[in-house]
């Protein structure tokens, strides 16, 4: 399941995008219609990752933006037959799954990927116990400091887990709890988000600089450029992504993330 790996050096501008939703999802444009804005856009290595819910607590289920996941066979069907009519020399589509990662479940979990023709899994975590990190700054703003303390350290908690499981690809828009902009220090988590960086050395797992941290009120990618240093410096293989929900963000933030990337020490290849 993890043929796909990421990469430290991109060949082009916008050549890989790994991270995007389709309707299957939360995503606002159908799977065909992202591939021909991937295509149109520029980008040689297409992967569409639809989000993969499985609470362990029954009464969350089923989860709003994930896949209905009775459907599975149906979006990889879908997706082998995109590839069948996509693939060529200048593009490649690869399925993918961006899964929410749980202690309870992630062995039951795996056991049942395992039976689909995915070629990436992203580990990611969207929830703390039942609250629910970034779907909406109104479940933030009655929080107390206490309370986001423990918020985060389940995050990390959870992000170590999945460093360390070996199952995923890469790991998903790391340092998510700021996206609403309520740690008024995100480097107080600094050591328990280098304990996932060296998890994910370890295991040769990547991660993505995620460009849609820009468009929030946080204003900045996932993770952070000093957890980019960190990771440059532990040579963590890297993948830039928009984590696109339409065909208008395939790219959104390509450049500015290219640079970044630069800034932080990754290598990346002139612009064509």
């Amino acid at each position: 399941m993890n043929r796909l790996k990421p990469y430290f050096v991109y060949p082009g501008p916008m050549d890989f995008s790994l991270h995007n939703h389709s309707r299957w999802s939360d995503g606002q444009a159908d799977a065909e219609s992202m591939c021909r804005a991937a295509r149109a856009a520029g980008i040689r290595v297409f992967g569409l990752s639809d989000h993969y819910v499985f609470h362990p607590d029954p009464a969350m289920m089923p989860i709003s933006y994930s896949i209905d996941l009775s459907r599975l066979d149906e979006y990889c069907a879908e997706l082998e037959q995109l590839k069948k009519n996509f693939n060529a020399g200048d593009f490649t589509l690869y399925a993918g799954l961006e899964v929410d990662f749980f202690f309870e479940n992630i062995d039951e979990v795996m056991s049942e990927l395992k039976k689909y023709p995915l070629d990436y899994l992203i580990g990611s975590v969207h929830f703390s116990g039942t609250f629910p990190i970034d779907h909406s700054e109104e479940y933030w703003k009655p929080l107390t400091p206490d309370q986001i303390e423990e918020i985060c350290r389940i995050y990390w908690e959870k992000m170590l887990g999945a460093a360390q499981c070996s199952h995923f690809t890469f790991l998903g828009h790391l340092d998510l709890p700021k996206k609403f902009g309520f740690l008024p220090d995100p480097d107080r988590y600094l050591p328990q988000a280098l304990k996932v960086l060296d998890a994910a050395a370890a295991n040769g797992t990547g991660i993505e600089i995620n460009t849609a941290g820009w468009f929030k009120p946080c204003g900045e990618p996932y993770p952070s450029p000093r957890l980019l240093r960190e990771a440059n410096a532990r040579k963590i293989p890297i993948v830039l992504d928009a984590d696109a929900h339409d065909t208008d963000f395939v790219t959104r933030g390509f450049s500015e993330a290219r640079e970044l990337l630069r800034q932080t020490g990754y290598p990346v290849a002139a612009e064509r």
